[in-house]
């Protein structure tokens, strides 16, 4: 009975060793460290006809075809900054005095394609395109 008892034991803490080993090495995701460099230019969000364009000096602006409005004709310009994998779009009102802060976390970046997710938990893909 008391051979039984330590066996139990013994059993016991090996699972626990397990599972906390197992919950230790979990699914962690390093973030991406994007390098502004890699933003720079023109983007349409895939299945869409909205454009993002990232200019260098850290000011963007956004578009959407679907709407009818071009690129020159859009208000909805913005000022960008990234650290590590966070993306930040600062747009401002027309009164000058109302900030309008949208944050995105990017989990992939290649020359030729983007994928992002918001606050929401929504993720998109944008396709770099020469404009």
């Amino acid at each position: 009975m008391k051979r039984n008892k330590s066996r139990r034991a013994i059993a016991c803490c090996i699972m626990a060793m397990l599972m906390a080993a197992f919950t230790a090495c979990g699914d962690k995701t390093i973030p991406l460290n994007v390098n502004a460099d890699q933003l720079y230019g023109c983007w349409v969000k895939n299945g869409s006809q909205e454009y993002w364009r990232y200019l260098d000096d850290g000011t963007g602006v956004t578009w959407d075809e679907a709407d009818d409005i071009t690129e020159e004709e859009s208000n909805l310009r913005f000022e960008w900054t990234v650290a590590g994998d966070v993306l930040t779009h600062v747009f401002h009102g027309e009164q000058g005095n109302q900030s309008v802060p949208k944050v995105y976390t990017i989990k992939g970046i290649s020359p030729s394609a983007m994928s992002w997710e918001d606050d929401y938990g929504q993720s998109y893909t944008l396709i770099k395109v020469v404009r």
